[in-house]
């Protein structure tokens, strides 16, 4: 553990916002709490991971509320975890993966959203760095061909002339229609080029950049002006460049992890008995997991699970899905109706369970006096079946991990109708209460994350920093 005590005074100090000094008598206890178990992961591991971008990390960083390599690497470390089997049940884009295998871990990432796998795939992909070289030729030809040829691809998307202008939109499809005909041969570099190109579908629409949902913004309707400019100034090429750089950069990320790694790795599609070190996706709900996934067999768990009232993370990614032609309009509602945090029922009904949880117990009977100040009564069915959700996981856990099995849990903790909702107390109890013994909570300070202001849950302080809550299976 760092103990140098000035950078950990200064990183209390920066806890004396409003978020934590309002209403002192009833905050004091936490206050000292959260100062007994601050932790500064970046800096714990500024040698082994010098950004939180680094190596295939940096690949398409507009995923909300990324998980921050530091947290699987920290637990990784800390328990001495080699050659083991790593699970994150709530992958994301793939952090814990990337992790995992560079440690020489196996890993079994799983999540909902169908990017998942895409995102997995192309920061995983194996390439030789003695063939860089050639890899650069055939990105720029494959590049000019895409340009050269008149394909044409319209994603499934009915208001998509809504986010683009004309000109840029006609572009783009012709871009997206060049990739998607790549020939099946050159599968690395066209999963290479979609990525690159995602990056162009974004900056090139009205969507907010820095937001986590899709909405047009003044700043972004301003910056399109500059861009449509440019556009009209140096045409196609203009796209065409920024494409082949961004593949370039993308390139060089995916050669250092290879670089970086150890061992040899394989893609499996079941658990079947493999002495090697493997990696396996899989697009499921949690429910629909422990049905793939049975037996005493992960040994280490470490996963984000999402927040309470998340909706950012269908808003954010179905731009991207929509270009990769992996869904469609009807998809994604049937995704969003699907998503933890804003279901309004749950896979399995826990209520009695969760009744016997004392700080799950408080928090709903007061969430229940503030929502009478709130037109959204729905947001209730919405709080308890989130947490029936991850009553559900942490059972499902139990069940997966071997005995003396490691889970570890990074969580923020929002307001909801202004109530804080200390969501750290109610995981670590649902773990004590599900054959788990907590070995360490630790409150990691948030640098950056866009997941943590505007929300819809009247928190417009944002998240100051997130648990990391560790368990080990008794």
């Amino acid at each position: 553990m760092n103990k140098n005590t000035n950078a950990k005074q200064m990183k209390i100090n920066m806890l004396d916002t409003p978020m934590f000094t309002s209403n002192k008598e009833k905050m004091c206890v936490y206050d000292r709490e959260l100062r007994e178990n601050i932790i500064n992961l970046r800096e714990e591991l500024k040698y082994d991971i010098p950004s939180t971008t680094y190596l295939t990390h940096a690949i398409h960083n507009f995923y909300p509320a990324k998980f921050i390599p530091q947290v699987p690497r920290f637990v990784i470390n800390k328990f001495n975890i080699n050659g083991k089997i790593i699970l994150d049940p709530f992958a994301g884009s793939g952090t814990t993966a990337i992790e995992s295998l560079i440690t020489e871990n196996s890993n079994i990432s799983n999540d909902i959203n169908p990017i998942t796998e895409f995102f997995i795939d192309v920061k995983t992909l194996k390439l030789n760095p003695k063939n860089y070289a050639s890899y650069i030729d055939n990105l720029k030809h494959c590049v000019d061909l895409i340009f050269k040829n008149n394909f044409k691809f319209v994603p499934r998307w009915e208001n998509i002339a809504y986010w683009y202008p004309n000109d840029i939109l006609l572009t783009l499809e012709k871009i997206w229609g060049g990739i998607h005909n790549i020939d099946e041969i050159e599968s690395s570099l066209k999963k290479i080029l979609k990525v690159s190109a995602l990056y162009l579908s974004r900056k090139y629409s009205y969507g907010e950049d820095d937001s986590p949902k899709l909405f047009k913004s003044k700043q972004k309707r301003l910056k399109m002006k500059e861009l449509l400019n440019k556009y009209h100034e140096f045409g196609e090429e203009l796209l065409r460049n920024e494409l082949l750089k961004k593949a370039k950069q993308y390139l060089n990320c995916i050669i250092q992890f290879n670089a970086s790694m150890r061992t040899e790795y394989i893609k499996v599609e079941s658990l079947n008995n493999t002495n090697k070190q493997f990696l396996m996706s899989i697009n499921n709900s949690i429910e629909e997991l422990g049905k793939i996934l049975t037996g005493e067999k992960i040994d280490c768990i470490i996963t984000s699970p999402p927040y309470i009232y998340a909706q950012e993370y269908f808003r954010s990614s179905k731009i991207d899905m929509y270009w990769l032609n992996i869904i469609d309009d009807e998809n994604v509602r049937k995704l969003t109706r699907k998503e933890i945090g804003q279901k309004l029922k749950p896979f399995n009904d826990l209520n009695s369970e969760l009744l016997n949880i004392k700080s799950y117990k408080n928090a709903i009977d007061t969430v229940k006096v503030f929502s009478k100040n709130f037109k959204t009564k729905e947001n209730i069915s919405r709080f308890t079946s989130y947490f029936n959700d991850m009553l559900y996981f942490i059972q499902l856990s139990e069940k997966l991990l071997v005995k003396k099995g490691i889970l570890a849990i990074f969580i923020g903790e929002p307001k909801v109708f202004g109530y804080h909702i200390k969501t750290k107390d109610i995981f670590s109890e649902m773990m004590s209460l599900n054959n788990f013994k907590v070995k360490y909570i630790f409150f990691d300070l948030i640098k950056s994350r866009h997941l943590s202001k505007n929300r819809l849950n009247e928190n417009p302080s944002g998240i100051n920093g997130e648990w990391l809550i560790i368990s080990e299976k008794s």
